[in-house]
């Protein structure tokens, strides 16, 4: 006979109901993988409506109105103005406490008097330098680098002088331009339309009505005659010994009348 089965001892059944724990702690993972699946698609849902915006520019010249480019579309209008003789548009973009220093009539009849030697040359950008609210601006023409400095005032970049170009403007416009004479910074100037040409001292005057021979043609010069067509006329009136007749008063042997001969003169 065959020997009777033993019984396992020391293992569970494989059959049958699972502990209470375990039911609960497979539950609770299907619960959280379940809301991961949900923030998953949610997230998914959210990034394909609103894509993240692209991160900002990290370009050293910036971006808007304090970029290079915007500065020197800014910048250009002024430095023409400048360079073309329209000096009244460029005090005009000036900052409003530069205006100050200097008022706009004065600031044209400076130029006016003392015009800078090269006129109608344009100024080309160079470089541009922005730190904040300040730009300095280097142009160029005829191979002559100047910088301007220019500060962002009101939405728009305008004009700041320097500090020499402040400390000259305290000074009277036309002390000014001596200064600059002196230093031969003025060009020729050009006289304005209807202005009367200066006169030389040294030249003879003109008749006052020249239709009348009784006006001296030179009244500043003595020795013109009163009337030339009179030969009775004294040649010199202001010498009341000189003869009435003769040409030549110098000469006591020339006849007043060259067809009448002197006494003694023979044929």
């Amino acid at each position: 006979m065959p020997a009777p089965r033993r019984p396992h001892v020391g293992y569970p059944p494989q059959y049958g109901q699972p502990p209470r724990g375990e039911t609960g702690r497979g539950l609770a993972a299907i619960v959280i993988m379940a809301v991961g699946v949900a923030i998953g698609a949610l997230i998914t849902v959210l990034t394909v409506l609103n894509p993240p915006s692209s991160p900002p520019s990290t370009s050293p010249t910036g971006g808007g109105e304090h970029s290079e480019v915007s500065v020197r579309q800014a910048v250009q209008p002024a430095l023409d103005a400048y360079s073309s003789g329209l000096y009244g548009d460029f005090w005009d973009l000036w900052t409003v406490e530069a205006q100050g220093l200097i008022a706009r009539e004065e600031y044209v009849r400076l130029f006016e008097i003392c015009p800078p030697p090269v006129t109608n040359s344009p100024l080309t950008i160079s470089t541009v330098t922005i730190t904040g609210d300040s730009a300095k601006v280097e142009a160029a023409r005829l191979g002559e680098t100047t910088e301007f400095g220019f500060v962002f005032e009101s939405s728009a970049w305008r004009y700041e002088p320097s500090p020499e170009e402040r400390l000259t403007y305290q000074a009277p416009v036309d002390q000014i331009a001596a200064q600059r004479r002196a230093l031969g910074l003025c060009g020729a100037t050009t006289p304005s339309p209807g202005a009367t040409a200066p006169t030389d001292p040294t030249a003879p005057t003109t008749p006052t009505n020249p239709g009348d021979p009784s006006v001296p043609t030179n009244p500043g010069d003595p020795s013109a005659p009163t009337n030339p067509g009179d030969p009775s006329t004294p040649t010199n009136p202001g010498d009341p010994s000189a003869p009435s007749g003769p040409t030549n008063p110098g000469d006591p042997s020339a006849p007043t009348n060259p067809d009448i001969q002197p006494p003694g003169f023979q044929q």
